[in-house]
């Protein structure tokens, strides 16, 4: 492939998901050298420095000039496999086709770990290729390098990384939905989310699965949500329709469901009884609070396995994120 493309056009997932992992890398780097450099530093366990180098009156060997401008050479290969097991000869053949670069790095990209295989490919890579450094990653771990490269108001860019994260969700590249948390502002809807275990947005409202809700208001986490049904509901002239999404197709919500669309009106002034989706489970509270200042612009996502690492249910996550800070 002599370029990246900006429209798909491949029959080949490989090839796909390769072209937008490029794009993606294409893209911070356009907006930012110095995050394309930690983002790859990040994944490759490489120090990769993208740019000139300008030095003034440094020695080089016997000879002190006024001055230097250097780039440094690195080439990064990519093979991406998505079902398919890797293949050693393959990589090998890629190997042979480094040239003079100072920096030689060979990334293989899995939907897991190759575990073990690693070590084994490295050591057929080395004996071949000595100053070749071999690489297994993740799609996850890509997902995971891209997080902190940018700050909150840097809108274009965090909005680029949510839909790569999202593209690797839908495309079955890794399932991080178990362990995510969606912070939604609540405003004036957030006693009643809190009082009936229910957050709900508009039915056509797109958005990443995730398993817990964070209730936000004020710039803090008031209540944790553990999502086990999810609902379009119709209630008219007292009749309630639902239609299951996601998780247990239960009646035990009802009540709640019909409760929160009256309090909706009530406290809100919000017509919520058709078009609207509907998350349920039991609130717990917790007083996960937001660092800096200024509230947020729509939902946020937080990956509670980072943050906490293994957790034991909802009151778990909820009684050990009171008091823990994020921005």
């Amino acid at each position: 492939m002599s370029k990246i493309h900006y429209f798909q056009r491949y029959s080949s997932i490989e090839n796909t998901v390769t072209n937008n992992t490029l794009q993606l890398l294409a893209r911070i780097y356009d907006y930012s050298a110095s995050a394309a450099s930690r983002f790859l530093t990040d994944i490759t366990g490489q120090p990769i420095d993208i740019g000139i180098e300008i030095t003034q009156q440094e020695r080089i060997g016997n000879a002190v000039p006024d001055g230097a401008i250097i780039q440094r050479s690195f080439k990064i290969l990519i093979e991406a496999k998505v079902d398919s097991p890797p293949d050693s000869e393959q990589l090998l053949r890629h190997a042979a086709t480094f040239g003079v670069e100072s920096q030689k790095v060979l990334v293989l990209l899995t939907k897991q770990s190759i575990g073990i295989s690693e070590n084994e490919i490295a050591g057929l890579i080395r004996a071949a290729h000595p100053d070749i450094v071999f690489k297994n990653v993740t799609y996850e771990s890509i997902c995971n390098a891209t997080k902190g490269l940018f700050k909150e108001h840097e809108i274009t860019m965090t909005a680029l990384i949510e839909d790569y994260i999202e593209y690797c969700n839908d495309a079955s590249l890794f399932d991080q939905s178990k362990y995510l948390l969606r912070i939604v502002p609540c405003g004036e809807s957030v006693d009643i989310n809190k009082r009936y275990g229910i957050y709900f947005h508009p039915s056509d409202r797109g958005y990443t699965p995730h398993a817990f809700v964070g209730i936000y208001a004020k710039r803090t986490v008031q209540a944790i949500l553990a999502i086990e049904s999810v609902f379009d509901i119709d209630l008219t002239n007292g009749h309630l329709e639902k239609t299951l999404v996601t998780g247990e197709n239960t009646d035990k919500f009802d009540t709640h469901l019909r409760d929160i669309v009256q309090a909706a009106k009530d406290v809100c002034g919000y017509e919520i009884a058709t078009g609207h989706r509907f998350f349920c489970g039991t609130a717990i509270d917790t007083d996960f609070r937001k660092l800096t200042s200024g509230g947020i612009q729509g939902a946020r996502f937080v990956n509670l396995r980072e943050l906490l690492g293994s957790f034991a249910g909802v009151n778990d996550i909820a009684q050990r994120l009171r008091g823990i800070q994020w921005q």
